[in-house]
């Protein structure tokens, strides 16, 4: 089977920093939208589809949803509609070229910036009502709506002792998460999200509702493996589904005395331990309060075993704190409310794994998170996936490695940009002079300035240019089309 990137083992590699939104973005309580010009298309795009979607059409001065992201927060479409079928996606996607309005698509709404998955001016197309999960006669497949969010998802199986290849985070959309690779707690037993996709249903910028398979359109199938929103909506997928049953969660808290300890615990983890029913992370995180360093370090086990004989080298670490449980993947996905108060930055690299480089990394963050120590409610982690080799042999060739960054005021956008961009930069030479360093960038959380398709290699980014360009021949799904937003081929 073809697969649009062909890797190695790697790690992957994510800093976050989460704070509050400061008070610039609100006046007396009432949410305040950046000021936006919208073009006559777009509003006579809105009219139309006031007419045909009634109360699903909602305009922003009476819109009460609350995004992830605080400058998609932000961000004051035309309009937003809401589709209960692909047939309404397909309509309103010929409604909006015949306008020539500019638009977004929402799946969760986990992406970063504006335009992304709230349009600026334009018209946002939110899927949320596209979140039906169907099983098939014998319970191996299960049509998934490209709206539905981990948590749905992970629910609807649960109910029959089923499972899928789905996130961390409660409310991250099929959509974006698959489109994009997605990595998940059983990717060492099964792969990524991609991996386990039999076929799509997708809206082309014609209006036409198209089925992408190994057997129906397979240049668009191989594409949207990990090619993301180049090529059009997509509606549903057709996800392998498994029998699969409470799982246990590990946790354990380090003071940065033991860090050194954990990273060589994790090192043999991530190289040694071929263990396909174990999934591990590890977070290096500062606390502004106590101005601290410490360490996590989280397990999962797909079977309900109490403290798995694999995570014992973690335990006999003097850790401040630690966790052992048992519950659904459903369950541990669930994560705070959306408050649309945090500003995200996420952006990755991807290395083979490296002690040396894993302590530079935390050497990095350490010195660097000086220059925004103070930048007020600040949180900040340097979290690590790994990927072990059993992963490798699920996924078929694949490995990754990435860094994301999160923060709340608008006046400290340049010095967070700044200190992400002086990590990554430093990961990059020290993997360069380690020989460690691949070129892959996962594009689920990488920069908005990140070229992730030459990552991709030169011949596989060549063609999924030329599918792109034969599915949207008038470039509606480009940098210069109607969707702008999130990382573009042409």
């Amino acid at each position: 089977m073809l697969r649009v990137v062909s890797l190695v083992s790697g790690l992957l590699t994510k800093a976050v920093l989460a704070t509050t939104l400061g008070d610039s973005w609100y006046a007396n309580g009432t949410r305040a939208f950046s000021s936006t010009t919208v073009s006559s298309g777009c509003q006579q795009a809105c009219t139309e589809l006031a007419v045909e979607f009634s109360v699903a059409l909602h305009y922003p001065s009476a819109d009460n949803i609350t995004w992830w992201d605080a400058r998609q927060q932000a961000v004051q479409p035309a309009c937003r509609v809401e589709p209960s079928s692909s047939a309404d996606v397909a309509r309103i996607m010929a409604i909006l070229v015949a306008n020539e309005c500019r638009f977004a698509v929402k799946c969760g709404g986990h992406s970063r910036s504006p335009d992304d998955s709230n349009s600026v001016g334009g018209v946002t197309i939110d899927l949320q009502r596209l979140n039906k999960v169907t099983l098939s006669a014998n319970n191996t497949r299960a049509t998934i709506g490209g709206g539905a969010t981990t948590y749905q998802i992970y629910s609807a199986l649960e109910r029959f002792n089923l499972s899928f290849v789905g996130g961390r985070v409660d409310t991250v959309g099929m959509g974006g998460f698959t489109l994009g690779g997605g990595t998940s707690p059983l990717s060492s037993k099964y792969g990524w999200a991609l991996d386990n996709i039999f076929e799509y249903e997708v809206i082309l910028a014609n209006s036409s509702i198209v089925t992408a398979s190994e057997h129906q359109n397979p240049d668009l199938y191989w594409a949207l493996r990990g090619g993301g929103n180049n090529f059009g909506v997509v509606t549903s997928f057709l996800s392998r589904v498994f029998p699969q049953g409470p799982v246990y969660g590990g946790s354990w808290v380090f003071s940065d005395d033991y860090t050194d300890k954990m990273l060589e615990e994790s090192q043999r983890l991530f190289t040694s331990v071929d263990d396909p029913d174990m999934g591990y992370w590890y977070a290096y995180s500062y606390n502004q309060l106590q101005d601290r360093f410490t360490t996590s370090a989280t397990g999962r086990y797909v079977e309900p075993v109490s403290n798995p004989p694999v995570f014992d080298g973690l335990s006999r670490i003097p850790f401040e704190s630690s966790s052992s449980v048992i519950d659904s993947l459903g369950n541990f996905s669930v994560r705070g409310p959306i408050t649309g108060t945090v500003r995200h930055l996420f952006t990755t690299i991807t290395y083979y794994p490296s002690l040396a480089l894993s302590r530079k990394g935390i050497e990095l963050f350490k010195d660097e998170i000086q220059s925004v120590k103070n930048v007020s409610g600040l949180s900040a982690f340097l979290i690590v996936y790994p990927m072990q080799t059993s992963v490798l042999r699920a996924m078929k060739e694949r490995g990754v490695t990435l860094i994301s960054l999160g923060w709340s005021n608008a006046a400290d956008d340049t010095a967070m940009n700044a200190f992400s961009d002086r990590v990554i930069g430093g990961m990059k030479t020290a993997a360069l002079d380690l020989g460690a360093y691949h070129p892959y960038i996962y594009l689920n959380y990488a920069k908005s300035d990140q070229d992730v398709f030459s990552g991709y290699g030169e011949h596989n980014r060549r063609r999924l240019i030329e599918i792109q360009k034969s599915v949207d021949p008038n470039g509606i799904f480009t940098s210069q089309g109607l969707w702008r937003g999130y990382f573009k081929l042409v």
